[in-house]
């Protein structure tokens, strides 16, 4: 687990796949960041704002965004209920990749 000062709790990795894949369930099926967990569109055919990038990550153990929060639940800081909007990327950030 990586501490960090600027979010709340402690990175969380699960302990063995099948942790992981029941927190994905829970999870990752109630969010509208992956196509394919919440509405089961095969990963072939989503474009990039389709995937998340929390859940890619989490695969190498590097989802910061999963966290361990003081009262012992754990969640995804990234989290957005399906069938909301996904927030708009902040139109302060510069365009690494121009018009991307």
């Amino acid at each position: 687990m990586k501490p960090t000062t600027d979010l709340p709790g402690v990175q969380w990795i699960p302990s063995n796949s099948t942790v992981g894949h029941a927190f994905i369930e829970g999870e990752c099926s109630r969010c509208a960041k992956d196509a394919p967990s919440s509405q089961g569109k095969p990963f072939e055919e989503c474009d990039d704002h389709e995937l998340c990038p929390i859940l890619a990550a989490s695969s190498r153990s590097e989802a910061v965004e999963w966290r361990r929060m003081p009262d012992g639940e754990v969640k995804c800081l990234g989290f957005v209920e399906a069938g909301s909007a996904t927030p708009a990327r902040c139109d302060k950030t510069q365009d690494m990749f121009e018009g991307g």
